[in-house]
């Protein structure tokens, strides 16, 4: 007997109830998969904003202690010049580390010589910088607010500041601030800049606050030839943990009490992002995939229920109570596999609409506009095929188990 032949004929026979069965299971298919490659785009634009726009790179390497106490006594954990060198020598001659770069940053005040408020700085080498800037994030080489700055010597007093601090204090681009904060000693230090660029920072925490500055001019302005952390970006992100421990290992054999932590755990926001809109995910295709669930168990049961004296007919003539059960599932199955293939071209082609559309959004806690966009990824595509395939088979089972145990007599007298 041609059991898949056999569940096509049935589905055929009732194609109202079926095209309604394969219709839902479709529909929260295609719901599921749109609601699932926003929030890849929403992951993805995350990760871009905290590795290329906020500069954290993979891996960022400093001393012991600093991520706890770097910030109550950054002079502390700062290399020296010498062991800065040897430290970038190890990681560089890693084949898996793309960048290694040195970093500073500071705090202080900044004033554009009427009025005065704080800043924070991140200090880059420009050079290095622009390699991060190359960086494909899903297919993605132009990041949205990305910027950097000259790496000719002659443009080391050159920074890009905050577009809400430039209000602020009535700065254009083209113009000069003093930077004040300590040296590593607690001697008052000041420079005078020019501004190179005025853009926002992608986060309101430190748009209104934010100075991107040149490493060598942050040297000077802290006294140092050190650097208090390393930034690592990687050639294949799968491997970061493998890398992350391999390279830490390294630098502990070589001597150097480090530590490290992965891009993920420094960012401020996206591990709270993501586990709460994953929690949301989660929730959502529970209630959906129930919706389907009970969809599908509906239509089998009164499959099942109408096809009683034929049940009845085909156990006479000597077919074993499991083989019964067997047609059924795979009639379910196969609405299923149908629903969820018409899925596909449906969420392919939503795709290929909000591309053209060009709709944007404000992604949480970011304070510019991102494409509304679908990253479709097998990894939360399949899951959900899966689940709705399981849903199909169980209600199949769950309705047919009942009428296959039920006596042969009993169900050739039904007069259903």
């Amino acid at each position: 007997m041609n059991y898949l032949d056999f569940a096509f004929r049935n589905i055929k026979r009732h194609k109202k109830r079926s095209f309604v069965t394969i219709f839902t299971i479709c529909l929260g298919f295609t719901a599921l998969g749109v609601i699932g490659g926003i929030l890849n785009n929403i992951f993805s634009r995350l990760s871009e904003q905290a590795i290329i726009v906020e500069k954290l790179g993979h891996i960022t390497i400093a001393k012991e202690g600093f991520f706890k106490n770097g910030k109550i006594s950054p002079e502390d954990y700062l290399w020296k010049e010498d062991e800065l060198a040897k430290i970038l020598q190890i990681l560089r001659s890693d084949p898996e580390v793309d960048i290694a770069t040195p970093r500073l940053s500071l705090f202080g005040l900044i004033s554009n010589g009427k009025s005065s408020t704080i800043f924070i700085t991140e200090a880059i080498v420009p050079k290095d910088d622009h390699e991060l800037m190359k960086m494909s994030i899903d297919g993605r080489t132009k990041h949205l607010g990305a910027i950097s700055l000259s790496d000719k010597p002659s443009k080391q007093s050159e920074v890009a500041i905050g577009s809400e601090l430039a209000t602020n204090l009535g700065l254009s681009q083209g113009e000069y601030l003093t930077l004040l904060t300590s040296t590593k000693d607690g001697i008052a230090n000041a420079l005078d800049v020019d501004i190179d660029q005025i853009y926002n920072t992608g986060n309101p925490a430190t748009n209104d606050k934010f100075v991107l500055t040149n490493f060598y001019l942050a040297q000077k302005l802290y006294d140092t030839q050190g650097a208090e952390r390393i930034v690592i970006t990687i050639k294949d992100l799968q491997k970061l943990k493998e890398v992350q421990k391999r390279l830490t290992a390294k630098l502990r054999q070589s001597g150097f009490a480090i530590e490290s932590k992965p891009w993920n755990e420094i960012s401020l926001t996206y591990d709270k992002v993501k586990k709460m809109f994953s929690v949301i995910f989660r929730v959502l295709t529970i209630i959906i995939t129930v919706i389907v669930l009970l969809t599908l168990l509906n239509t089998m049961q009164m499959t099942v229920t109408e096809r009683t004296r034929e049940i009845g007919t085909i156990r006479a003539i000597g077919m074993l109570r499991k083989n019964v059960i067997k047609i059924f599932c795979i009639e379910g199955v196969l609405m299923g596999l149908i629903g969820c293939f018409l899925g596909f071209p449906i969420l392919l082609g939503i795709s290929q609409i909000l591309k053209s559309l060009h709709v944007t959004f404000t992604p949480p806690v970011a304070s510019t506009e991102v494409p509304i966009a679908l990253i479709l990824k097998p990894t939360s595509i399949i899951p959900v095929f899966v689940l709705f395939c399981i849903a199909s088979l169980a209600s199949s089972f769950i309705a047919s188990r009942r009428i296959a145990k039920q006596k042969v007599v009993t169900s050739l007298m039904n007069t259903n």
